[in-house]
């Protein structure tokens, strides 16, 4: 009986099963590339059979850490070490891929044999680079070609494999060639040590936390999983996909509404026969099980589909490719099926709820209740939405959740971009320079020399450098951190509102979120990678990640940091504004290889920080109409099948397909926009509530500007659109005698 009652609407049951489909297969797609950077990670750090690793304490990624190569001298000397390895892991950014990762190992080193050479030979000098057989076929690069990394030529002498994508799609090059084109002279990323005695590992571990008490000691296989990295995207994975199987949900309910209806005299019948009320919700919440558990099924297999795109897509592949883990899959069924009771509970109670003798006189009849006075006022394509109020209430409410969610994202990735121009633009700057063919401005390292001689130029009035990080100390467990020139340009954007600007070495300035966090004011102190720092003030910018962050003098950041005699970018004012894009094409001309230069206005838009965040939108939008396009869909082929019957009388009255086509089309985009306004407000809650988060919050601010609604509008539209015109087709199609016999 459940599966023939499911058959009985074989389209509205296979776009429901689409909408919690796609939804489950969000969750596997987004979770299999998290756990692809946790494999991958985990693999660089512990591949070469690795027992423990050493990073600084406050990194919040693998990449970021810095650690002084003396410490692996004096870790060798410890009676149960039996080999330490330097190791440099980061990325940089090629042509056609945006994250690739270089891994810097000694050529003597016993690590670097576990990328096992497959063609041409091992490295064995500078200037060479052995690529994995995954990039050198990405790249279409084979041995004896070159590769430029930082300006840098490196001849490929090898192609290697070790069996784990993530290594495969990158690239090995001595540690004297990382160490220089990262400039990270004298430091390693990290150390990977292997002991004598496994036995004696928890105490090799206790020894070097108790000698460098800055320092992070973790186990190699745990390495993965304790990346902020791959926390944000399984965070990511599982926030993007609930959105999207809650989007389907709400079409889920509608059909099992639907059902209800149309089932209402058969199960006045098993009433009347004896049913209880628990066997009529027990028959309803079967089949809404049921529907969802093949809606799972479905998504799982689309969920393959897309990983196997990812794989095969050199941009991403590279950086996170997907693994489907057996417990990533489990996940996925489960949020299937919870979805599947959630939304069959209100129409399993309805139908064990109806009255016997009603449910034997009901006629099918077209709306929830008696039009009320107020609703007959308005023209026919609200009032027949108005017939279903719970369905067009539901179906607006899955097209709200999904503009909510584009809304909250565009808004604050606005923020950031307003805000960091504000920043950048502050004293007057026209220009920035970062790194080049840096894969993400985190990793943006400038010598101060270079900022030295553009500031010699002569149509250069003023250069001020910044450098940024992310603090976590024992009295801040995270906190964004700028370095400046206390009587820099600069420095005037930070508003202080109590106390007074930081003047020079060992002090900061908190932001008014950070103060609030952290429960610091004027005068405490507060301790930071770099040391103990008093707070002399507190300041508001309006921006929520530089209030929910602080600021210290620029040598104090350069050595919490450990970016001796570097900075992050550089903010450089011209003489004549009328010469910007001039002195910038001269700056680039001189220094291209190693800065890259724009105008503040298009400097963080460029960034590939916002161009991948950017991109990400895309995603949500892409998912919000898939989703939200099954659910307008479903909702407006039960509409026009309920009214097959007025259909045919319109079209015996003489109303062309045209007018039958606008009239249901018309319903759809109606609804579709009314769901928009909702979104609007869905997403500026959306946005208060993660504002609200402590910690987290402080870092959002929000710029609802005339783009961001105006895409969500648009957005909402094309749903209506999409969703309605197959309906609408198919509703003026209709033959009139057809429909008029239809029952």
């Amino acid at each position: 009986m459940i599966l023939r009652n499911l058959w009985r609407r074989k389209a509205r049951s296979l776009l429901t099963m689409l909408g919690i489909g796609i939804g489950v297969a969000a969750v596997i797609a987004l979770g299999a590339m998290a756990e692809g950077i946790a494999e991958g990670y985990a693999a660089f750090a512990g591949g070469s059979g690795a027992d423990l690793l050493v990073t600084r304490s406050d990194a919040g990624d693998l990449t970021l850490s810095t650690v002084d190569e003396q410490v692996g001298e004096r870790i060798r000397q410890l009676a149960d070490v039996r080999n330490v390895s330097g190791v440099i892991f980061n990325m940089v950014s090629l042509e056609s891929i945006p994250y690739f990762i270089i891994g810097g190992y000694d050529p003597e080193a016993v690590a670097i044999q576990h990328f096992k050479i497959i063609e041409g030979q091992p490295l064995a000098r500078e200037r060479e680079i052995i690529l994995g057989r995954q990039a050198a076929d990405n790249l279409k690069l084979s041995v004896d070609d070159t590769i430029k990394l930082y300006e840098t030529s490196f001849r490929i002498v090898g192609i290697y494999e070790t069996g784990q994508s993530f290594e495969d799609g990158g690239a090995i090059i001595s540690l004297a060639d990382a160490q220089a084109i990262f400039k990270k002279p004298r430091q390693v990323t990290f150390f990977e040590i292997q002991v004598r005695d496994p036995t004696q590992l928890d105490g090799v571990q206790a020894r070097i936390e108790q000698l460098y008490d800055d320092l992070s000691v973790s186990k190699a296989s745990d390495v993965g999983d304790e990346q902020v990295m791959v926390e944000s995207m399984r965070y990511m994975a599982w926030g993007i996909g609930l959105i999207a199987v809650l989007i389907g949900g709400l079409g889920m309910m509608i059909t099992m509404v639907m059902s209800v209806f149309e089932q209402t005299r058969e199960i006045g019948v098993l009433r009347a026969v004896g049913w209880r009320k628990g066997r009529v919700l027990r028959l309803i919440m079967s089949q809404s099980l049921v529907l969802s558990a093949l809606g799972g099924v479905l998504g799982v297999g689309i969920g393959f589909g897309l990983v196997w795109l990812i794989n095969h897509t050199p941009a991403v592949s590279s950086f996170a490719p997907g693994v489907v883990r057996t417990p990533l899959l489990i996940q996925g069924m489960s949020v299937a099926l919870v979805l599947g009771t959630v939304a069959g509970l209100y129409p399993a109670w309805r139908a064990a709820g109806l009255n016997p003798i009603e449910a034997l006189r009901y006629d099918g009849g077209t709306g929830d209740r008696d039009e009320s006075s107020w609703a007959q006022a308005f023209g026919m394509t609200f009032r027949n939405l108005l017939r279903r109020r719970a369905r067009s209430l539901m179906t607006m409410g899955g097209i709200a959740i999904g503009v909510g969610l584009i809304v909250s994202l565009g808004a604050i990735t606005e923020g950031v971009i307003q805000g960091f121009t504000d920043m950048t633009s502050q004293g007057g700057a026209e220009l920035i320079a970062k790194q080049a063919n840096v894969a993400d401005m985190g990793y943006s390292v400038i010598e101060e020399r270079i900022g030295y001689a553009i500031a010699a130029m002569p149509e250069v009035q003023d250069v001020s450098g910044i450098v940024w990080g992310f603090s976590m100390g024992k009295d801040a467990p995270f906190l964004f951190v700028f370095g400046m020139d206390p009587n820099g340009r600069a420095i005037q954007h930070f508003r202080t509102v109590e106390g007074e600007r930081i003047r020079g070495r060992g002090e900061i300035m908190l932001g008014r979120a950070a103060a609030d966090t952290l429960e610091k004011k004027v005068g405490d102190v507060i301790r930071l990678p770099g040391g103990v720092f008093r707070v002399t003030g507190i300041y508001e910018t309006g921006v929520g990640y530089e209030e929910g962050g602080g600021v210290m003098a620029l040598h104090d950041a350069q050595i919490a940091f450990e970016k001796p005699r570097q900075v992050s970018i550089l903010q450089i004012k011209v003489r004549d504004p009328t010469q910007v894009e001039a002195v910038r094409a001269r700056i680039e001309e001189r220094y291209g290889g190693d800065v890259s230069v724009a105008t503040t206005a298009t400097f963080i838009e460029k960034s590939a920080d916002i161009q991948n965040t950017k991109a990400m939108l895309g995603a949500v939008f892409v998912l919000a109409i898939l989703v939200g396009g099954v659910v307008v869909t479903n909702t407006m082929v039960m509409a026009v099948m309920e009214r097959t019957r007025e259909i045919g009388t319109l079209r015996a009255l003489g109303w062309r397909q045209s007018r039958v086509l606008w009239m249901i089309l018309a319903e759809s985009l109606l609804l579709s926009l009314i769901a928009a306004g909702l979104g609007i407000l869905v997403g500026m809650g959306l946005t208060g509530g993660l504002q609200a988060i402590p910690g987290v919050g402080s870092f959002m601010s929000a710029v609802y500007t005339p783009q961001v609604i105006a895409q969500a509008i648009a957005v909402s539209l094309f749903l209506g659109a999409a969703g309605g015109l197959y309906p609408a087709w198919h509703a003026s199609r209709l033959r009139p005698v057809e429909a008029l016999r239809y029952e």
